[in-house]
């Protein structure tokens, strides 16, 4: 195993994953299956940025990651910031479960 997919190992479990999991558990049930399937594409559109941001700069993905997994930063904003049809795919999926929570 290179230390490239060592880095990209240990980032899909702190990262990758903790931010799926979490889009789903906030999102899923009250957004539109479409709003959902951006945010699924947006995060496989992201994996690879966040992984060279990894091995560019492990303190920005260690805050990154402690912000996530103690609930101080919201994992979409991290998406909003990684790759640009990120913003628009995160901004979909809340305007549907907005919209979904108040029918």
């Amino acid at each position: 195993m290179t230390m490239q997919e060592f880095v990209a190992a240990l980032l899909s479990f702190f990262l990758i994953e903790p931010l799926q999991a979490e889009m789903s558990e906030r999102f899923g049930k009250r957004a539109s299956p479409e709003a959902v399937a951006g945010v699924a594409a947006c995060i496989r559109e992201a994996t690879p940025v966040l992984i060279r941001q990894a091995s560019e700069d492990p303190w920005q993905t260690a805050t990154h990651v402690f912000g996530i997994w103690s609930g101080m930063t919201p994992p979409e904003d991290i998406l909003a910031r990684t790759t640009p049809g990120c913003a628009r795919a995160i901004e979909v999926v809340r305007s549907s479960a907005t919209q979904s929570s108040r029918v």
